[in-house]
């Protein structure tokens, strides 16, 4: 480091400093205002308080909101967890393993998988436009 760079640190460490000093506050007040801060709730920050979500008073009652979660709970739109979240509409029914490999084939007939060695077995035919590119 040179003395250029020192002298503009300490330059800058000095400034901030003197602002920093600057706020017209005794420690006392600081003190007070972190208390009535925290009274109030406004210091707690962690994962699950923050952001600070202000309160909004409802305007339904406790027996309107639990005739709605009622149907909720039951179509099973209230359990979100990791292994619930996001909800997938179910189809309509299980494919065969056939279905799936010709539908599979049929794609990549299409051109519409990128497939290679890397990323797919090599037990299933392969196209022949794929194979005049690898040629």
């Amino acid at each position: 480091m040179n003395l250029k760079h020192i002298v503009a640190s300490v330059s800058l460490l000095t400034i901030a400093g003197f602002a920093m000093a600057d706020s017209g506050k005794t420690r006392a007040q600081v003190q007070a205002e972190v208390l009535q801060a925290r009274a109030a709730g406004q210091l707690d920050t962690n994962d699950a308080t923050y952001p600070v979500i202000p309160t909004v008073a409802s305007t339904l009652t406790r027996a309107q909101v639990e005739a709605q979660v009622a149907p909720a709970r039951a179509a099973g739109l209230l359990d979100t967890n990791d292994a619930t979240y996001p909800i997938i509409a179910s189809t309509a029914g299980p494919v065969s393993r056939a279905d799936v490999r010709a539908d599979v084939l049929r794609a990549r007939a299409a051109g519409q998988l990128d497939l290679n060695e890397t990323n797919y077995p090599a037990s299933y035919p392969q196209a022949s436009a794929k194979k005049a590119k690898a040629n």
